[in-house]
């Protein structure tokens, strides 16, 4: 079995994040959502567990349009070419990403499904990602704004994997969604036609 620290890695996507991931401006820190500070994400009703031993958020502005942060978010099954460390990446309900549907990825080699639990098109997603005694919930949200889109992610984990390194579990947390929302800013902005947005 993988230690604590490794599966929080692997949830996280926290692969090596190089410097020139983390090079582009954070608009918000990770790690600044607290459990217990009320200032949270939301969609549709949906937040992450508040009372959960470690929470966290990175924010980024992209400028692409709205449209193409979007495709590239919810379109799981291509998730593998942007981030290729949670491959494979697989949708298993057909049609459009909604409440109840299910997708497969794979962090590290292990195999997390992951349960949809809100979606608001152009605004927001909200899952479910339980795997090895670790309860997590990960929220997106996109905001037009002047210049770009502001992407905001932000996580929950609970369970005794996470009590037994809570310290080690926050940075690893708070290095996957950096890199998470970074890779995303990244491969938005250089998509065909997104150069003079």
């Amino acid at each position: 079995m993988k230690s604590p620290h490794r599966l929080m890695q692997g949830m996280a996507v926290a692969a090596v994040v190089t410097a020139t991931t983390l090079s582009a401006p954070i608009v918000a820190a990770a790690h600044e959502a607290q459990p217990g500070s009320g200032t949270y994400q939301e969609c549709r009703g949906v937040t992450v567990d508040k009372n959960a031993p470690v929470v966290s958020r990175a924010s980024v502005l992209i400028k692409a349009p709205l449209t193409t942060v979007w495709a590239l978010h919810t379109d799981i099954d291509a998730w593998g070419s942007w981030i290729p460390e949670i491959t494979p990446a697989r949708k298993k309900t057909p049609g459009p990403l909604r409440p109840g549907s299910v997708f497969e990825w794979s962090p590290q080699n292990m195999k997390v499904t992951s349960t949809v639990t809100a979606v608001e098109r152009g605004r927001c997603t909200a899952w479910a990602a339980p795997v090895n005694g670790i309860d997590g919930v990960h929220l997106f949200t996109f905001k037009q704004v002047r210049g770009g889109v502001l992407a905001t992610t932000e996580e929950s984990w609970a369970g005794t994997p996470v009590e037994a390194d809570i310290p080690g579990s926050q940075a690893a947390l708070d290095a996957g969604l950096n890199d998470w929302v970074h890779r995303l800013k990244t491969t938005a902005e250089t998509k065909p036609g997104c150069a003079d947005h």
